[in-house]
Order: structure tokens, then sequence, then C-alpha cells
């Protein structure tokens, strides 16, 4: 790995759906989407607009709200808005990211300096897992969700038009990651679906890591192993490539037991019973605003789902909010066995850090990395250093260096 400069690494990362920026030593800032902003006022006010109806006709005269109104109102008011990748710029100023905004999705850039936010594209059923800008002409490298549940990367233009696709495969290929050289070669991740004579998918294979050359249409494959994952992958200027490694978790639908179909009957009366108490209970709170069953209070607020999706595995959220006793009060998102390793043009590997959600690399040597509650930079001596902290942090990225502007 080449050695790693002394200055503070300039950073952004995504936690719970926001995105935030670290310059240097400079205190962190959230980075906001005009667009976004906009796009959520104009629903709010649609959404007052057009409330009366809801109060309207038969339900109205008798004072009440259509049974059932008042959630699915809350949740409208509540819909999220979230930053689900990105990536750096020409400079430590300018920021790409993708925009989930429910049916419509969107890729934007930022001037962090001037505040100015620039549309670059946003349609129905946009769904972008991971982007990369190339470091001279600006292409942009997009990992996209088809129809068919497969995941194939794109090549766009600076601006994020005139898209091509450049892997067709059944497969998942994500995290493309242009090549410092010169040419127009990215490295990605890559794994094959399984499916059964019927043509639903089973499976999936565990993640390798490949390499497309856009000039001579070519895939290749530059490494693998057989029980584990390899995500994320990076080359840096002299050669080494770098990545994660996890253990690779078998995605096969397993078929009921004995026990569990023996559970099933024994629990239908039950079940049945429930089910017809629910049902005159909604019908007395739509009928007379007053339920039938009041112990417990009234219904809680459901929570977010905790789990975070990582590349095919769910990670229960709620670990990183488990207090530990001693020095270290903080649990990291993710296990031990989730490693950052350095592959040598050689072929030898190296360890270099252990409950590794998500990194970054630079030019430079300068390596970056989260456990999901803290970000660290590897120090000259291999050392993690820690340099900021968050909740539950999904993604983190080195923005470019003041001189590469």
């Amino acid at each position: 790995m080449p050695a790693a400069s002394q200055t503070r690494p300039s950073i952004a990362w995504i936690s719970h759906g926001r995105l935030y920026v670290k310059r240097g030593d400079a205190p962190v800032q959230e980075v906001e989407s005009d667009f976004a902003r906009n796009s959520l006022e104009r629903e709010m006010r649609s959404s007052q607009n057009n409330s009366w109806k809801g109060r309207s006709g038969v339900w109205g005269s008798m004072g009440m709200e259509p049974p059932g109104m008042a959630p699915w109102e809350n949740a409208e008011a509540r819909r999220n808005i979230r930053f689900t990748t990105m990536a750096a710029g020409d400079s430590p100023e300018e920021i790409y990211y993708v925009l989930d905004m429910g049916a419509v999705g969107g890729l934007f850039k930022q001037n962090l300096k001037l505040d100015e936010e620039t549309r670059l594209m946003h349609r129905q059923g946009f769904s972008a897992r991971d982007i990369s800008r190339h470091p001279e002409n600006g292409e942009l490298a997009v990992s996209l969700m088809r129809e068919d549940g497969t995941v194939g990367l794109s090549i766009t233009r600076h601006d994020g038009l005139f898209g091509r696709n450049i892997t067709l495969s059944d497969s998942i290929d994500e995290a493309p990651s242009w090549l410092r050289d010169g040419t127009r070669r990215i490295v990605f991740q890559s794994s094959a679906i399984g499916r059964d004579e019927h043509g639903a998918a089973i499976g999936k294979s565990t993640y390798r890591v490949e390499q497309v050359d856009l000039e001579t249409e070519q895939i290749e494959n530059l490494h693998e192993e057989d029980d584990f994952d390899l995500l994320q992958p990076r080359v840096t200027d002299n050669g080494t490539t770098l990545f994660i490694r996890r253990p690779y978790k078998a995605d096969h639908r397993k078929s009921q037991t004995l026990l569990e179909t023996a559970q099933d009957v024994i629990y239908f009366p039950f079940r049945l019973a429930r089910t017809f108490v629910y049902f005159f209970n909604f019908m007395s709170m739509a009928f007379t605003g007053k339920p039938l069953m009041n112990a417990g209070g009234p219904a809680p607020q459901q929570n977010k789902n905790p789990y975070l999706m990582l590349y095919g595995q769910a990670v229960d959220t709620r670990q990183a909010m488990t207090k530990q006793s001693g020095k270290e009060n903080v649990k990291p998102l993710v296990p031990e066995e989730w490693q950052l390793i350095e592959l040598s043009a050689s072929g030898e590997t190296k360890a270099l850090a252990e409950n590794v959600l998500c990194f970054d690399c630079s030019p430079a040597g300068d390596v970056v990395f989260t456990d999901g509650r803290r970000i660290y930079s590897l120090g000259p001596d291999g050392k993690p250093q820690q340099i900021a902290e968050g909740d539950v942090i999904e993604k983190v990225i080195l923005l470019a260096a003041e001189d590469s502007a």
C-alpha cells in the first residue's frame, strides 16, 4: 500500500439516509438538497389542499375520518427522501449523489463551497446503488437495478446523459470504480444469479472482483475466493487491489419442516379467532369511534425497519445501539470477519483492518473505512485513527485532494 499522506483527509458519509461532509479539521457539515426540499414542500402543500376530500361525504357528515386515513396521511407527511450513494467530484468542494424519492430517483451534483446544486437527471424508477466518476474525462459509472432482479453497470457522460449498459449478464454487478491510469477500465464486484427451471431466482454465488475494459469490451476475473464475498474493490496507483472480504452466506430457500407444519395446524384456531376480533374491532372503530379492545392503550407507532441491506446480507442495526461496558461503549455494526484486504500485484493478501462495513482509498494512499459507528483513517503505521463518528453509517468516501482541482 502506498504511504499515506499526513494531512487529515476530507470525507463524506451517509447515515440514516442523510449526507454529511467533513473537510480536514473543519466541523461536520450536513449536505441538503434544494430539489428534495422543494419536492417535499410541493407534496405537503398538495396534501393539505386535498385533505378535505377525505373528510367529505358519509364520513364527513358523521364528523369522522374514513377508516385508516390518519395513518396514511401521517405516512405521507413523513415521506422519506434519502441519499443512497455518492461519489467524489473534481475538487474537495464537489460531490455527486443519488436521491431516492420513492417512485422517482435522481442524480445530482453539488458545489459545497457555493452551495449550488445541479440536477443531472431524474426519472421514474431510477434506482442507482453505486456511482464512480472517471478522474479525467468525468464519465460516470453507475450500477442500476433492472426489472428482472439483476443489477448491471451503465456508463453516462459527465452530465448524466446518454447512458449505455456495459454488463448485461444474469448477475449482480455493483460497486464500480475507475482505474486511475488514464484508461477506461473499471473494477467491480459481481455475483452470478442461480435460477430454477421456471426462471425464478433461487440464490446467488459469491461476489468476486472483475474488471471491464471499455475499449476492448472484455471482462476479466481478477480475484475470487470460494467461501467469501469480495466487496467494493479499489485499485491504487501501484497496482494494489483493496477490497472487503466477508464470509459467504448461501441464500437458498428451505422447505417447511414437519414441526413448523404441525405448529401451523395447532395455532390455526387461535389465529382465526384473532382475525375475527380484529375485524369487529375495526368495524367498531369505523362506525362508533370506540374500540372493542382497550388493553394496552393506543397502538404504538411502528418502528422503522431495523435491517440494513449490504450487498445481499441483512445487518441488524439495533446492534449499533447496544451499549457495552468498559472503555469502548459502542459495538461495530458488522463482525470482525468483515476485513479490509490488500491484494498485491504478486497475488499476496494482507488484512489491514477488521469490522469494515465500507471503505475508500485515494491515489496518494489514504485509506478511510467505517465499522458503521465510527470512521477511521489508516495511519502511516497501519493503525486505525478515528476521525469521525455517527449512528448508522452506511457509506463513506474520500473527497478529492486539494491539488487535484
